[in-house]
């Protein structure tokens, strides 16, 4: 049987929002112990019936294989429908004036498997115009109901109410019909729906050759870099290739979100006893795809997702030095990688035509990132080979290339662009 974050919700409403709520306020429910010192002998009582709860639902879910498709244990385990996996920030291939958002989460949905919405999260793409790294323009979403009889409200695009990890919802803008095309007056149009999981990766190797990144083996994974090969063209294997995911596609006009470079970001966000006013807390966070898979410890990741884009020099680019570091390559590696990568936001440039995956950064371009760019490959012929920086130092050349790539079957030339579910 599989317990949702739907079924979640409805049979211990209160005590499970706030297990979220200490987890953003802890940093990892894993720390609810140290939180116990000095509470009453109910607090303790209904921390203790959550505890158990949350046992009995470890063993209740099936456990998968994916990277940021299960970027922490909560995410993987108890609320799937917050886990976000993929952001796409493209150029329209159909109208040059307007641009593509997609944001994908709730992964790893199997061929047939109707997987219900989840109507307690917010998802939001958020906009900076301006270089800062704070949100300047918004779109927000959020589920309502439940069943059959499920719609998507949207609010936005525009200026935030509130910026950082608190969000207050804007007006409503419109409302739809979930797996439906729906339109907006200004020229928008959505769909909020299931569809084919569009990222290709051999995660199955990756798992091998660093086991830290699978979170079905925490907090005991094997040593990494015992095995120090993809598998050749072939024998590779694409391990999203059975699953679907729900996603959020947005097409406007570029206006509306700035007319030069711009940063996206995505987040998901939930009520907490916390914060009143309606206020929600952000419990996820996803741009650059591999950053936080490849370079971050596993332990770290909840950390990362609590912040904002400000915070990256800071936090971000350490890991990036100690990873370059450890796998014996220069400090050139690192200073490339978080040149382009942190902030962690994806960079486009609104003025331009066309691009390609961090052409923003590198070579003048629209930039972005589009669902058939092999992300995987441009990182790792980076981090262990020597595009872009020339340097050979170090090299691990069988590391260069996962030998996967895109599936035409999985994408569509018009909206809404990610194939049709399995």
């Amino acid at each position: 049987m599989r317990i949702n974050a739907q079924s979640l919700t409805s049979f211990i409403p209160t005590q499970g929002w706030v297990l979220v709520d200490k987890l953003v306020q802890n940093m990892a429910f894993f720390r609810i112990k140290r939180s116990l010192t000095g509470a009453t002998r109910f607090f303790r009582t209904i921390v203790a019936f959550v505890a158990i709860l949350l046992v009995v639902l470890t063993y209740a879910t099936p456990q998968a294989l994916a990277s940021d498709h299960q970027d922490t244990i909560f995410l993987a385990s108890r609320l799937t429908a917050a886990d976000l996996t993929d952001l796409f920030v493209f150029e329209s291939p159909t109208n040059p004036k307007n641009v593509v958002l997609v944001m994908d989460f709730d992964p790893l949905i199997v061929s047939g498997e109707n997987r219900p919405f989840e109507p307690n999260i917010l998802y939001q793409f958020k906009i900076d115009n301006t270089g800062d790294s704070i949100e300047d323009v918004v779109l927000q979403f959020n589920i309502n109901g439940k069943g059959s009889q499920q719609t998507v409200t949207v609010r936005g695009p525009s200026s935030p109410i509130k910026v950082g990890t608190t969000s207050a919802l804007l007006p409503v803008s419109w409302t739809g019909q979930l797996n439906q095309t729906f339109s907006a007056s200004n020229g928008i149009k959505f769909f909020v729906g299931t569809r084919k999981d569009p990222f290709f990766f051999d995660l199955e190797q990756f798992f091998k050759i660093i086991p830290d990144r699978n979170y079905n083996i925490q907090p005991n994974p094997n040593p990494p870099f015992t095995v120090l090969t993809f598998r050749p063209p072939g024998q590779a294997q694409d391990t999203l290739a059975p699953f679907n995911v729900h996603s959020i596609i947005v097409e406007l006009p570029r206006k509306l979100l700035g007319t030069g470079k711009i940063g996206a970001w995505i987040t998901t966000s939930v009520r907490t006893p916390r914060l009143r006013n309606g206020n929600l807390a952000q419990i996820e966070r996803l741009a650059v795809p591999a950053l936080n898979e490849l370079f971050m410890d596993y332990k770290d990741h909840n950390n990362s997702n609590l912040q904002t884009p400000t915070q990256d020099a800071s936090n971000q680019s350490q890991f990036i030095q100690t990873f370059v570091k450890a796998i014996g390559r220069p400090q050139g590696i690192a200073d490339a990688v978080i040149s382009v990568a942190i902030p962690d936001v994806i960079q486009a440039d609104l003025s331009k035509p066309s691009g390609t995956y961090f052409g923003t950064q590198l070579a003048n371009n629209f930039g972005g990132r589009r669902p058939k760019d092999d992300v995987i490959d441009v990182t790792a012929s980076v981090v262990f080979g020597n595009a872009v920086t020339g340097i050979t130092a170090g090299q691990i050349p069988a590391l260069t290339s996962d030998n996967v790539g895109p599936n035409n079957a999985n994408f569509l030339p018009t909206f809404p662009y990610l194939g049709n579910p399995l």
